[in-house]
């Protein structure tokens, strides 16, 4: 799992049926040991209900088709988890 802020939402009224009544946001991943931006923002279907500011955990590649058990989604990247608290130790 890979971590990132969700910094926008897509709306779209003209998508492939896998994408229908599926949520689009954009996320930004950051590292979470130094809170900062890690690389270039990626477009994400979202399972959790999220919104722009949460956090979240997210999958890429085959693993981010899991979250749809079966369903013909075609996605890159899924957000599978809100994360509500982070603690480190250093």
């Amino acid at each position: 799992m890979y971590y990132a802020k969700v910094i926008g939402k897509i709306v779209s009224t003209a998508k492939y049926k896998g994408l229908m009544g599926k949520k689009i946001q954009i996320i930004q991943p950051v590292d979470m040991e130094t809170g900062k931006n890690a690389g270039s923002f990626l477009v994400a279907l979202d399972v959790t209900s999220s919104s722009i500011n949460d956090l979240v955990g997210y999958e890429d590649g085959t693993e981010a088709t899991w979250a749809f058990d079966g369903e013909d989604v075609p996605t890159d990247a899924t957000i599978v988890s809100i994360i509500d608290n982070v603690n480190l130790r250093k």
